[in-house]
Parts: structure tokens; C-alpha cells; sequence
């Protein structure tokens, strides 16, 4: 059985992998060369382009690195986080209540609140499972996070909290996401030891390409029927042409569908077009000398420091990373700044991220040594108001198509890897299914 996988990211990989395990003969075709989840090695430096930790809530992410023959790899990262406020670091254990109580970023009145916050949504328990939304649920995303919390609460939690929350996981903010998706992160926050590979989140997707037959810098183009049970594949750039298969997996975001699947209804591609994503970029700092000891992850109040939404300080990812005697540190974007900045040249985006820098750690742009800049257009997932009530019938929608298809990728549910290697293992398992 000859499968055709549209797009290469882990999703796509994560399909063809479980396909050629079971007997198939997957081909991946990639419009570009690589995904969010890759990294690059630039003068001994491991820089991971986008995806930069793995929570230990992604259990099949987790199965699939020990799978390919990573565990050695895997290292527990402090779990630390710091939000900075006019300069100053407030640091924090994810997960820990004694480091709760003694945050004194917030008062006792907010810390007050956000225990209130998290009893409020432990106790909503299944109604927060936004893979299967209840009526409940529904009526929890009728209104944004940032309504909620303005209404009920106070600006500090909206922007000490839930803003953090939102740039570091949705790549998003509490005005693009609903209620609902706030209540059902706080859960999780609570016990939330966080794993990252020594050399790179690349290892688990370039050991899947070594097994794959992956076609890089080949976007498709059109996906139409040839034949009562095949389909033809029109590929452009580096391997242009038409090829015939049995089989075809689509992991690509959902609003690229309609453009390239022959025949989908209009009402199922006016679904597709809906679901929304927000830009993100990354600027990869190389230091001429170490870092200070900050945490894992740096968060900055958006009114304070408007290009950086997180800083990441890649010294406590693993040894191997960093050359002896220099530092990296990896900057995402916030929405605002990815948006702006995605289509101008790659010195703007330093330059504003220096700023940023500068005006935290005076001088921090003379210890720049070298820098890189990732772009991807469809980097988070945002839930909206209305998201979870039409995410069901979308997906039902899909899977009432032609049984040789199947499709993948975290914007059936929400961004994580753990969604996108789930969906990607289910669409292989469908086209199997089906003889």
C-alpha cells in the first residue's frame, strides 16, 4: 500500500512512522524542511527552533522518544519560571504551593484568587476536557479569558497569570482564547515536571526522517482522484510532478485544506478556514559568555516589554548544548511582534528583540555573538469562543470522508506535540483500517 503523508511535520512523521511499521510504503512530502519540532546546529551551538520542552503529561510523545531510542536523552529541567516586573525577578517552581505562597509577585488577596481560580476548575473535572467537550463546556467558552477575569477578578491575574499562560502555551493571548481554555490549564499546572532532549527536540523528529522517505522542499499542490481507489498527488519545487497512491494522510494546518483537497464540501471548508492560528517567531541568541542564573523560562508584562513574550534560557535544557564558555538564550515572539515582523528581514527581529533585551539586562546586546530567526506562520492554535462547540462537528465531519483519507495535526483539537502525535498515529491507523 503505497501512502501519500502531506506534511512533515511531527504529525506527518508520527503517521509515516506507525505506516511503514505496519507493512505500508509512506511517502512524505514537506513544503519546506523541517517543523517547529527540529532543531540546528549553528558553531557548536543546538538551537531548537520552536518547540523547546516536553511536559510529562505528553505520554505517547514521551512512548514514542523511548520507541526511537532516546531515553538516554531525556533530562528533567528545573521547572523554574520568572516573570519580570520593571526589571525585577519574581521566580517560581511550576507546581509548587510553598513557592505559591511566597510569590511575591502577587499579593495575598491575588494568590487568594488563583487558588479560588484552581479549586473552581478542578471541581468543573470533565467539562474541561476540551478533546470532548460537554454541554457545560460550551457554555464556558461563550466568553474570552481576558472578559472573565476582568469581570470576576482583577488586571493582575489577567496580566500576571493568565497572559503568561497563554504566551508560553497557546503562543496566544487571554483576548484570542476563551474561558474555558483558561479554566483547563490551570489543572495541569499544578504537578508539571518538565523533560527536554540534550541535544535537541530535533532528535525525535530527524530519527524519524532517517527511517522515512521524506521529500523536503516539495509543497502540494493538489490532491484529486485517479481511478476508483487512487489518488494523484501534484507536487511543485525540488521533486515537481504527479504520482499515484493508494492512501493519503493530511497533516497540514486545517485552513490549507480547501486549496488543496479536490471536492470537499463548501460548508466543511468554510469549518476549515475557521480554525484559527496565531503567527510565532523565535530569535536564537549565541552569548560570548554564559548567562545569568535566570530560570527555564522568562515571562515579561506585555506593556512593559513589547517584543518578547518568553525567554528561554537553553543552559538548563542538558549538557552538549552551549559551547564551553558561552551562553544561548531563545526568545519567542508575542503575537503582536510575530505578526508585525513575519515578512520583514531577519535584523529587524534581532534588533527589536535586543531592545527588549537591553531594557531588562542593560548591555546584553554587546554579549551577542550570533543570532538566528525562525518563522512559522501557523504557530499556535487559538480557542476562541465557539471553537469547542465546532471543533466536533468538523472532525466528524472529516472522518465521514472517504475512508482512504485521514488527517492529522494539532489544529483538530489544540497546539501541543502530544495532540499532533496522537492524531498522527490515529490517521495511520485509519487508512489501515480500511482494506
Amino acid at each position: 500500500m503505497r501512502v501519500a503523508v502531506v506534511g512533515g511535520g511531527i504529525a506527518g512523521l508520527t503517521a509515516g512512522y506507525r505506516l511503514q511499521r505496519s507493512g505500508a510504503a509512506p511517502v512524505i512530502f514537506e513544503k519546506g524542511a523541517g517543523d517547529r519540532t527540529s532543531s540546528q546546529r549553528v558553531e557548536g551551538f543546538i538551537i531548537d527552533k520552536g518547540a523547546y520542552t516536553i511536559p510529562e503529561g505528553h505520554s505517547a510523545f514521551l512512548s514514542l522518544v523511548r520507541e526511537l531510542g532516546l531515553s538516554g536523552e531525556l533530562r528533567e529541567t528545573p521547572g523554574t519560571a520568572s516573570t519580570f516586573v520593571n526589571g525585577k525577578e519574581h521566580r517560581i517552581k511550576i507546581g509548587s504551593p510553598v513557592d505559591l505562597m511566597r510569590y511575591k509577585l502577587l499579593g495575598l488577596g491575588n494568590k487568594k484568587d488563583l487558588i479560588r481560580l484552581y479549586l473552581h476548575a478542578r471541581a468543573l473535572g470533565r467539562h474541561l476536557n476540551l478533546h470532548r467537550p460537554t454541554p457545560k463546556t460550551r457554555e464556558l467558552e461563550r466568553e474570552t479569558a481576558r472578559d472573565f477575569l476582568l469581570r470576576d477578578y482583577n488586571e493582575d491575574i489577567l496580566e500576571k497569570i493568565a497572559y503568561p499562560i497563554f504566551a508560553e502555551l497557546f503562543l496566544g493571548v487571554p483576548e484570542d482564547n476563551s474561558k474555558a481554555a483558561f479554566l483547563a490549564t490551570l489543572p495541569n499546572l499544578v504537578r508539571f515536571r518538565i523533560f527536554t532532549l540534550a541535544h535537541g527536540m530535533g532528535m525525535v523528529t530527524g530519527k524519524l526522517r532517517e527511517r522515512l522517505e521524506v521529500k523536503d522542499r516539495t509543497p502540494v499542490l493538489g490532491v484529486r482522484r485517479s481511478g476508483a481507489a487512487r489518488f494523484r498527488i501534484e507536487t511543485g519545487g525540488e521533486h515537481a510532478g504527479s504520482r499515484d497512491f493508494d492512501r493519503v494522510v493530511f497533516a497540514v494546518p486545517p485552513p490549507l485544506l480547501p486549496d488543496l483537497v479536490e471536492g470537499l464540501p463548501e460548508p466543511l471548508g468554510r469549518s476549515l478556514k475557521e480554525v484559527r492560528y496565531n503567527p510565532s517567531m523565535v530569535v536564537a541568541l549565541g552569548l560570548e559568555r554564559p548567562f545569568e542564573d535566570h530560570s527555564l523560562i522568562n515571562t515579561f508584562l506585555r506593556y512593559q516589554v513589547p517584543t518578547m513574550a518568553t525567554l528561554i534560557q537553553d543552559r538548563h535544557k542538558g549538557e552538549g548544548r552551549i559551547p564551553a564558555g558561552k551562553g544561548l538564550a531563545t526568545a519567542v515572539l508575542t503575537t503582536d511582534a510575530s505578526a508585525r515582523l513575519m515578512n520583514r528581514p531577519d535584523g529587524e527581529a534581532v534588533e527589536a528583540v535586543l531592545r527588549d533585551m537591553d531594557s531588562v539586562w542593560p548591555g546584553f546586546s554587546g554579549r551577542v555573538i550570533l543570532s538566528r530567526v525562525y518563522r512559522w506562520p501557523f504557530g499556535g492554535v487559538q480557542l476562541p469562543p465557539g471553537t469547542l462547540a465546532r471543533q466536533p462537528r468538523m472532525r466528524e465531519h472529516l472522518d465521514g470522508l472517504d475512508p482512504n483519507w485521514a488527517f492529522a495535526g494539532d489544529g483538530l483539537y489544540r497546539a501541543s506535540m502530544e495532540v499532533s502525535v496522537r492524531t498522527g498515529f490515529r490517521a495511520a491507523e485509519r487508512v489501515l483500517a480500511n482494506p
